[in-house]
C-alpha cells in the first residue's frame, strides 16, 4: 500500500496541476498551452521515477523523506516558473529540473548500495540522472534558444534510457505489483478531482448563466464517467510486466487528457448560450477527450485483462464518436454548444455504463501465466 509520505507527496501535485491548470487558462497563443503540458510531463516524470524507486527498493526512511521534502518544493516553485518562462525566460526552470534530477540521482545512488537484483538497475539510473541533472543545470547558464535545445535533447536522453532500463528490474512481486498500479491510480484521480475543481473554481469567479451550469453539469458528469471507466478497469487488470514502460507513458497521455478537457470546458464559463463556441474551442475540448479513450485502450492492452480486444475496439470507437461531434459542432452552422455538450455528455455516460458490462466477460490473467 502507500505509504503516508507518499500520498504527503501527491498533495504537493495537487498544488502543482492546479498550478499549470490556471497557467493554460490564462494564455490563449496555443504554443504557450503546448509549452505548460511539456513543463508537466516533466514533473510528472519526476514523479513516475521516484515512484518507481520507492516501489523497488522500499524506501521510506528519514534521508529519503528529506529529499521528498526538497523535491516538493522545488516542483511547487517549478510550476510557478512555468508560466513566467513562458515570456522567454527558461533559466530557473532548468535550473530547479536539474536539481530535481540530481535528488533522483542520490535516491537511485542510495538505492544501489541495498542488496538484491535490482542493485545494478539502480546504479545506472543514478548514473544517468546524475548526468542529466547536470546538464540541465549547465544550460541554465546558456542563451535561451541554445538552452531549449540542450534541454530538449537531454530530456529525450534521459526519457528513453530510463524506459529501456526498466527492462532491467526483476519481476514485480504481488505486492509491488498492487503498489505501483495503486500509485498510478492515486495520481489519475488526483488529476480527476482536480479537474473539476478547475471548472468549480472558474464557475465561482463569474455570474452564473445557464451555459455555466451546463459546463459544471458537463465536467461533472464527465469526471465521473472517466473515473468509471478507467476504475471499474484498469487497477483490478493487474499488469503485463513487458509493456510497463508504455502503461506509464500511456497514463501521462490520458492524465494530460482529462485535464485538458476541464481547461478546455472552463473556456465556456461566460459565453451566451447561443454563442458559436469558436472553432480552436471545439477542437480543444474534443480532441483531448477522443485521446484520452485511445490512450485508455491502450493501457488496457499493457494489463493482463483478457480477452483484449472487446474493450480495445469499444474504447477506439467511443474516441472516433467524440471526434464526429466535435467535427459536426465545427462544421454544421446550426450544431451549438447547447447541442455538443449533451452529444458529448451521453458518449462519455454510454462508454462507462457499456465498459462495466464489457469488462464481465473478461478476467485478469495470473502473472504466471503471462511470464510463461
Amino acid at each position: 500500500m502507500s505509504t503516508w509520505i507518499e500520498l504527503f507527496y501527491d498533495l504537493i501535485f495537487v498544488a502543482a496541476i492546479l498550478i499549470f491548470s490556471a497557467a493554460v487558462s490564462h494564455i490563449h497563443p496555443s504554443s504557450d498551452g503546448t509549452w505548460i503540458v511539456l513543463v508537466f510531463a516533466a514533473s510528472w516524470w519526476v514523479w513516475f521515477t521516484t515512484t518507481v524507486c520507492a516501489n523497488r527498493f522500499h524506501m521510506s526512511d528519514f534521508p529519503h523523506r528529506l529529499l521528498l521534502l526538497f523535491q516538493m518544493l522545488v516542483i511547487v516553485l517549478m510550476a510557478i516558473e512555468a508560466r513566467v518562462s513562458v515570456t522567454g525566460d527558461s533559466t530557473y526552470l532548468a535550473l530547479e529540473y536539474g536539481l530535481l534530477l540530481l535528488t533522483i540521482a542520490v535516491m537511485y545512488c542510495r538505492a544501489s548500495r541495498r542488496p538484491g537484483a535490482d542493485r545494478t538497475y539502480a546504479r545506472h539510473m543514478a548514473t544517468l540522472n546524475t548526468v542529466i541533472g547536470v546538464v540541465f543545470v549547465v544550460a541554465a547558464f546558456l542563451p535561451e534558444t541554445a538552452r531549449l535545445v540542450v534541454c530538449g535533447a537531454a530530456l529525450a536522453l534521459l526519457v528513453a534510457p530510463s524506459i529501456l532500463l526498466l527492462r532491467q528490474m526483476q519481476e514485480f512481486s504481488e505486492a509491488d505489483e498492487r503498489h505501483i498500479i495503486e500509485r498510478m491510480g492515486a495520481f489519475t484521480l488526483i488529476v480527476c478531482g482536480e479537474s473539476f475543481v478547475e471548472i468549480a473554481l472558474t464557475v465561482s469567479g463569474a455570474v452564473i448563466t445557464r451555459v455555466d451550469v451546463f459546463s459544471l453539469v458537463f465536467e461533472f458528469v464527465l469526471v465521473f464517467a472517466i473515473f468509471t471507466s478507467y476504475f471499474e478497469d484498469i487497477p483490478a487488470a493487474g499488469l503485463d510486466q513487458r509493456r510497463f514502460g508504455w502503461w506509464a507513458l500511456l497514463h501521462l497521455v490520458a492524465q494530460i487528457s482529462i485535464a485538458a478537457t476541464a481547461v478546455s470546458a472552463s473556456k465556456l464559463i461566460g459565453l451566451s448560450i447561443n454563442h458559436r463556441l469558436p472553432d480552436a474551442e471545439i477542437l480543444r475540448l474534443t480532441v483531448p477527450l477522443a485521446v484520452f479513450y485511445v490512450a485508455l485502450a491502450g493501457i488496457g492492452a499493457c494489463t493482463r485483462r483478457r480477452p483484449i480486444g472487446p474493450l480495445a475496439v469499444f474504447r477506439l470507437a467511443t474516441a472516433a464518436v467524440v471526434a464526429w461531434v466535435g467535427l459536426a459542432a465545427w462544421w454544421i452552422p446550426w450544431i451549438h454548444m447547447e447541442e455538443a455538450l449533451p452529444l458529448l455528455t451521453a458518449v462519455t455516460i454510454v462508454h462507462a455504463l457499456a465498459v462495466v458490462r464489457l469488462r464481465r466477460a473478461t478476467h485478469a490473467v495470473d502473472p504466471r501465466v503471462m511470464a510463461g
